[in-house]
């Protein structure tokens, strides 16, 4: 007999029963069907009679070793039975439960270290402060983004990266993470739900969307409403930066609406050719509008689309094009003199928190020319560059002097309060009046 059995009773009639279901002949075929076994007893049903036999004995297939210890593997009917000699692909009950227990106690050791760490980060983090005062243009606006969605979270709570999802178009994580990594939002590991940390090759991590964020409080005034108000009188000056953010939620604006499109269509982009996008995206947004490149995208879209249901083609090669149509619509923009179309925002389609913010800081959204939007921001930056004072009194006196030696000295005045109003320093009031002569003198 290939199976191997040992009983758990000792009554010669279950012995007999459990013997019969298990005899084998030398080809490895039962002797015996199982409906010729019932009736035994009160049995009548032969889908019965495994069940009991189980409670018999315990059956091992010598044909099947287990594949640490080389044991007989357990079996618990004839399905399971080999008819050659074979390695088992599961350990047998007793390599089983060693391994259980192994990872029982190699799960309480990580607990163990978790917990160990996590009371240090803990500490760390709620310890941790900023100055509100000196944070960086890019983050003043992502925090002041944030604030607009999860008041009042953000000044006195926690918050998940989910809870940001509205904060732009699309990739909002990213957004979310940058300050993550930045170290202006940290983790609270006491308010995560259990698992949210994990040991991996000895090193703390953690699933990302589990985490609780928090704004650490200012270094002076805490945290609250009346410190986030400190975000409110930063003055902007980091044109880079800017611009950088500006292009970040521009391009994230042009590529939801470029998703939207694939999906009508049933576009399906290949990584490669979505990144290819980004970058073209990137580059002509500091030309054009948001807007006049939703144009463009519904125009190649659309022309994928089309070539889809052409001979020789299908969907997968259609799409592969979008990204060189793209292109090819952008060369033909800049040899006719610009984009001569733009689209309207979709009623589904969120500027999100972070384009409210750019348009009440900035006065910019989906239909701001490029070029216009970094002009503007390299010259809030230049406006923060301390001139020397000599050189100041020396435009000063040019102005005051061509002013009142001039045709008209009050189209002078009116020019410099213009400029005031439209938001230049009056250094850079005075340089771009005199360099363009915008007065007769």
């Amino acid at each position: 007999m290939a199976v191997r059995l040992e009983f758990l009773t000792q009554d010669p009639d279950e012995m007999g029963l459990a013997m019969r279901y298990w005899a084998m002949d030398q080809d490895g075929g039962f002797l015996e069907r199982v409906s010729d076994l019932v009736p035994f007893r009160d049995i009548l049903q032969s889908g019965q009679i495994t069940k009991q036999v189980r409670e018999y004995c315990f059956a091992y297939d010598e044909n099947q070793c287990c594949h640490i210890c080389q044991g007989a593997v357990r079996v618990y009917g004839r399905a399971e039975i080999k008819k050659s000699f074979q390695p088992s692909s599961v350990p047998c009950e007793s390599c089983l439960e060693t391994l259980r227990r192994q990872e029982a106690e190699q799960h309480a050791l990580e607990q163990a270290e978790i917990t160990k760490r996590l009371a240090y980060k803990y500490e760390r983090n709620a310890s941790a402060t900023l100055r509100y005062d000196e944070l960086h243009d890019h983050v003043v606006i992502l925090l002041l983004a944030m604030d607009a969605l999860l008041a009042p979270k953000l000044a006195n709570g926690t918050f998940c990266i989910r809870d940001c999802d509205d904060l732009s178009p699309w990739g909002a994580m990213q957004l979310t993470q940058r300050l993550y990594r930045e170290g202006i939002l940290l983790d609270d590991p006491d308010a995560a739900i259990p698992g949210t940390y994990y040991i991996k090759n000895g090193e703390l991590w953690s699933y990302t969307y589990q985490l609780q964020l928090f704004l650490p409080p200012d270094a002076l005034i805490g945290r609250g409403t009346a410190a986030l108000g400190l975000l409110d009188e930063h003055v902007f000056s980091d044109s880079e930066a800017l611009i950088d953010l500006w292009l970040d939620y521009a391009v994230a604006d042009v590529l939801r609406y470029l998703i939207d499109q694939c999906n009508a269509y049933q576009h399906d982009l290949e990584d490669e050719a979505f990144e290819k996008i980004k970058g073209t995206l990137r580059h002509a947004l500091r030309t054009y509008s948001v807007s006049e490149l939703w144009s463009v995208i519904w125009k190649a879209v659309k022309d994928a689309a089309s070539l889809a249901n052409m001979q020789y083609y299908n969907r997968p090669k259609a799409a592969a094009t979008i990204p060189t149509k793209i292109r090819k619509l952008l060369e033909l923009a800049e040899q006719k003199g610009g984009i001569n179309h733009s689209w309207s925002r979709p009623d589904h389609h969120l500027a999100g928190s972070l384009g409210l913010v750019f348009l009440n800081l900035f006065g910019i959204d989906e239909n701001s020319q490029g070029r216009g939007v970094i002009e503007m921001f390299n010259r809030l930056g230049r406006s923060t560059e301390a001139p020397e004072l000599d050189d100041l009194r020396s435009l000063a006196q040019s102005f005051l002097k061509g002013a009142l030696e001039g045709n008209d000295s009050w189209q002078a005045i009116n020019l410099f309060a213009e400029k005031i109003r439209a938001g230049l320093t009056p250094e850079d009031a005075i340089v771009e009046i005199l360099s363009k002569q915008e007065y007769e003198v």
